[in-house]
């Protein structure tokens, strides 16, 4: 039985040998400095010189096999490459088409004698191939051209015109989209053939851009004759095999990375500002989106090297790639005008911001437009919501845990008034700690009942997707994981505890008493309440950890709720009984306190990235079933805009927070950065997707009786929640000033 593979982005884990090919030619890249170019933008530059020496360490022609002088390497592995080339400003333009796209398609679809004389040489990086697809009343709609071929003697004669065709004026090829028959759609009997530059009837007017560059062209075909060996694969299949290609050409880094080099020299730059740390969070939210753009065409590249066509994907990897690179010069266009202190690295930089400001409104039109790429996202939106429950749902643990909720909220979705406790998520809490829920990961000599982290977060994902609260992230996943490194034993299923934060005390035992400790932070304790435990921890710079367990009864404070209708104890502060269990741990609080962090940031991201999918998904469900005008609100392109939108940001987060997951599996410190980029996103994507969707619904979503104002509360709520996004965007732009921000988005692998 052949069975379809939904859209999707499987994570994807980087060999060994993938990883020392990487620091090859990250050492090759690096130790020049390429100096900003406007002859090739996009590309880093435009040098035949350098294609030859890059094809010479056989970094040109990857995929294409020994027999045909290429390297026989893998999709991932050219894509590794050209991303340090890219993010290194190395000047790629003389073999970039040649090598992106003509040679995967002659490589499946022939014939033998185009891929005997064309392989070769762009193996050799020595081909410059133009595409000539776009014509003057085409645009994007690439079916509709008018350039027609028609039956000669031992081949076909061409006539019409293409433009926007880059590098046509020194390029050897052009792989020219042409009308070989008619059909009764307009996509049917094109066809792709490849004529050399110096056919005669061949014309190329350059088009000088705003930049005084002029890397397009206008190409006129005026009875050019082409051999019949030189079209590629069939006549009439040329509409499948250009999709295929331009699957190819917007699923690269270079939809996201030609701009690196400017946000490098950028970073770079922050030494010669006047205040550095103005820019961090920024430089931290752009780095988020690299590591998660980086992930999502890595995992293209390895569907790609499955044998997949990954059409939907590349789009929307291409539609939030070409969108960071045009906002990002927007965001660092007003930097132009900063004080810097004199230096060449403000000078790179301004010139990198120079070219990328004039350059920056093709970014998103090259390789069709965000906005038709939209709409074939938009045609699988269905088959992509009706996937998200299996990826938040993805073990019998969360199974099990939203049925449960699914049961409790069977009756009515529920709404409190502000300020008010959640009654749901209350019970709810209370329920699954009965079932031992709240002591997975814990082991069972100390209360719990084992299994993994994995586990705890499948237990977060599962009750944020259904849409109700649960104390797992405050619980076993930070209070239980600090309480098991002491050695201390609670009793999970009838008393589950939270993780409080820090007490100013250095050093504690059982019988000591807490009267007139404080908690070092700001005073609020989420789901401290009525009968609840809380774990804190304290301690010295140097010296061991102490954890002490303190009862229900020694906190005071005041009670009160999120905007989730969480439980919080504000202002809180200890009374005067004694602590019920004190252990020891023999870390440095600092490194203790490190790990507790990234443990509650990473379920955090797992909470909102579940909760997302379920908002993305509510949306587009009732977008199908809404109708206005007789027909489903979907079908209006403006709506179908902002749930592919959603989508898109949906699944860079999904990825990211997949990444972050299986990264930390090993070790949560080693994860810190995946951690930190998933956060950001999460949090990002949280605000807009519960905007967007309030928006398609209008105003039932606002109303109780509607579940998605569950899930909105939440989203809210938890963006603020565990350093909030805002603070996690600023450390990461702070590491990238300090370690370099290619290096930090690039050792999250």
């Amino acid at each position: 039985m052949v069975t379809t593979r939904k859209l999707g982005f499987p994570p994807v884990d980087l060999s060994e040998h993938e990883r020392d090919l990487v620091r090859s030619v990250r050492s090759f890249a690096r130790a020049r400095n390429f100096p900003p170019s406007a002859a090739s933008p996009t590309r880093g530059g435009f040098s035949r010189e350098f294609s030859t020496e890059l094809a010479e360490r056989g970094w040109v022609g990857m995929t294409i096999p020994l027999q045909y002088g290429g390297t026989q390497r893998s999709t991932v592995e050219r894509i590794l490459v050209v991303s340090e080339l890219l993010a290194a400003g190395a000047p790629l333009g003389a073999h970039w088409t040649a090598d992106r796209q003509t040679a995967p398609s002659l490589l499946i679809n022939g014939p033998e004698s185009l891929r005997q004389l064309l392989l070769p040489r762009i193996a050799a990086g020595s081909c410059l191939i133009a595409g000539g697809f776009s014509e003057p009343d085409s645009g994007s709609d690439l079916a509709s051209v008018r350039t027609r071929a028609r039956r000669a003697d031992g081949g076909w004669r061409i006539t019409g015109r293409k433009i926007w065709t880059t590098d046509a004026d020194q390029a050897d090829y052009i792989e020219v989209l042409c009308r070989t028959s008619d059909g009764e759609r307009k996509h049917e009997g094109l066809s792709l053939i490849v004529v050399p530059m110096d056919a005669p009837g061949i014309e190329v007017h350059p088009i000088e851009g705003m930049d005084g560059e002029r890397h397009f062209n206008e190409v006129i075909l005026d009875e050019v004759f082409a051999r019949d060996d030189w079209l590629i694969g069939t006549p009439g299949a040329g509409w499948e095999q250009l999709t295929a290609e331009l699957a190819l050409e917007r699923a690269g880094p270079e939809r996201y990375l030609t701009t690196m080099p400017m946000f490098e020299a950028f970073v770079d730059s922050r030494r010669l500002a006047p205040d550095p740390g103005q820019a961090w969070e920024l430089i931290g939210r752009v780095v988020s989106q690299q590591i998660g753009l980086r992930e999502m065409t890595l995992s293209i590249a390895r569907l790609v090297d499955d044998g997949g066509s990954p059409v939907a994907e590349a789009a929307m990897a291409k539609d939030l790639g070409t969108e960071l690179e045009q906002l990002l010069v927007d965001e660092l266009w007003p930097y132009r005008a900063e004080p810097l202190a004199p230096g060449p690295g403000g000078d790179r930089f301004h010139e990198f911001l120079d070219i990328n400001r004039l350059r920056s409104p093709v970014f998103t039109t090259a390789g069709g437009t965000n906005e038709v790429l939209r709409l074939l996202v938009g045609r699988q939106l269905r088959e992509w919501s009706e996937g998200r429950r299996a990826w938040a749902l993805s073990s019998e643990v969360a199974e099990t845990v939203a049925t449960v909720a699914e049961d409790l909220l069977e009756h009515g979705t529920g709404s409190v008034p502000r300020d008010a406790l959640d009654a749901h998520s209350v019970g709810f809490a209370g329920r699954l700690a009965g079932e031992g829920f709240l002591g997975v990961g814990i082991p069972d000599e100390l209360g719990g009942g084992g299994g993994t982290l994995d586990d705890i977060l499948d237990v977060i994902a599962a009750a944020a997707y259904s849409g109700v609260s649960l104390p797992a992230i405050e619980g076993p996943l930070t209070a239980g994981w600090i309480a098991a490194q002491a050695g201390i034993h609670l009793d999970w299923l009838t008393e589950p505890a939270v993780f409080g934060g820090v007490l100013d005390s250095a050093e504690l035992s059982v019988d000591s008493d807490l009267s007139g400790l404080r908690l070092n932070g700001p005073g609020e304790i989420p789901w401290a309440h009525e009968g609840t435990p809380v774990v804190f921890v304290s301690g010295a710079d140097a010296g061991p950890v102490t954890v002490t367990v303190v009862p229900a009864g020694a906190l005071a404070g005041t009670a009160g709720a999120t905007i989730a209708g969480e439980p919080v104890l504000r202002e809180a502060h200890l009374g005067g009984m004694a602590a019920s269990r004190v252990g020891r741990i023999e870390t440095r609080l600092a490194e203790v306190m490190g790990e507790l962090r990234l443990r509650a940031a990473l379920g955090r991201s797992v909470a909102l990235a579940a909760a997302i999918q379920r908002t993305a998904e509510l949306g587009i469900g009732y977008a199908y079933q809404r109708e206005q005008f007789g027909q489903p609100i979907a079908r209006f392109q403006a709506v179908q805009t902002h749930l592919v939108r959603v989508a898109c940001e949906a699944q860079r987060v999904a990825v990211a927070v997949d990444a972050a997951r299986k990264r930390a599996s090993t070790g949560i410190l080693d994860a810190a950065t995946t951690i930190g980029a998933a956060r950001v996103l999460a949090g990002d994507a949280a605000i807009s997707a519960a905007r967007t969707i309030h928006q398609v619904h209008g105003a039932i979503g606002v109303t109780m009786e509607y579940p998605l104002q569950r899930l909105s509360r939440r989203l809210w709520a938890w963006s603020l929640e565990d350093g909030g996004t805002a603070s996690w965007a600023r450390e990461l732009g702070q590491a990238a000033c300090a370690r370099g921000a290619w290096g930090l988005i690039t050792g999250a692998d």
